[in-house]
């Protein structure tokens, strides 16, 4: 089984460049065998840095490699993306990467897919010892002490729809200390909630398995997940303005529909969202 997939499909680890300043190494050979051994994933493409996980995710769909889920994991990101022309911050030691894999899910259930993603990073943390209740913020970010702890970001690869790429970002052990000035109000790390650094393998196999869990769950026991996604919505009776990109519609959120969409009490009626960005709440 070949963890790493390079040009040769040889490496497990990219060699650094000479001119590339020296890291800590966060993710030693014997961790990125535990990932094979106890989670779902067959594969891991590990890179010591990189720009875009989710890039390199399309890059993979493109080339039809591999079959089984991949997992596309860095201990640096330089170019992360959010939603629209958002981008995501990361110092050393969160958690950065790309799950890759064929769920089967018609685009439809996309909204319900990243719900359902948040939901997993919700409970995994929670497993780990992180404070509770963690929450939701339609449409991918999960949040902990009304702050901004974990995005994600799913796409549909162009080259073959039939599968996601599945990008999360977690605030673990990179202290928002150290963050831009405009972020530390904004969002916050699991080290410093707790006061104490996390192992970032441990809080990435649980990741994995509740992901696992969760993801085969969108379809079979959709009641459940629907309870989930409304007992933590963030946004619920709160008055809050979404971008739906061609216009914005403004009013009080009565939670999250069965499809996954954000439901706003406007002036004219109900009105289901099922994308966009929530710029104020």
């Amino acid at each position: 089984m070949h963890r790493g997939i390079k040009s040769q499909d040889a490496a497990l680890r990219e060699a650094p460049s000479r001119e590339s300043p020296r890291r800590d190494v966060l993710f030693s050979d014997a961790d990125l065998d535990r990932l094979t051994k106890s989670t779902f994933v067959e594969r891991v493409d590990f890179h010591p840095a990189i720009d875009s996980t989710n890039r390199r995710a399309q890059e993979l769909a493109r080339n039809r490699l591999p079959a089984g889920p991949v997992l596309i994991l860095t201990e640096s990101q330089t170019a992360g993306r959010g939603r629209g022309a958002n981008h995501w911050w990361a110092d050393s030691g969160a958690l950065t990467l790309t799950l890759l894999l064929d769920t089967g899910l018609p685009q439809r259930r996309l909204p319900q897919a990243s719900l359902t993603v948040g939901l997993a990073v919700c409970e995994a943390l929670e497993e780990m010892g992180a404070p509770s209740p963690m929450q939701l913020k339609w449409p991918n970010d999960v949040y902990c002490r009304r702050r901004k702890l974990s995005g994600i970001l799913i796409e549909l690869p162009t080259a073959d729809p039939r599968r996601l790429a599945i990008g999360i970002g977690i605030n673990v052990n990179n202290s928002l200390s150290r963050a831009p000035q405009e972020l530390q109000a904004t969002a916050i790390a699991l080290c410093d909630v707790a006061g104490h650094p996390f192992p970032l393998t441990d809080v990435l196999i649980a990741v994995l398995n509740r992901l696992q869990h969760r993801l085969e769950s969108i379809g079979c026991r959709d009641d459940e997940l629907r309870t989930m996604w409304r007992e933590r919505c963030l946004l619920t009776n709160r008055t809050v303005q979404v971008d739906l990109g061609t216009r914005t519609v403004s009013g009080r959120c009565r939670g999250i529909n069965d499809e996954g969409a954000l439901v706003i009490e406007t002036p004219t009626g109900l009105e289901p969202c099922y994308a966009g960005t929530v710029t104020l709440f």
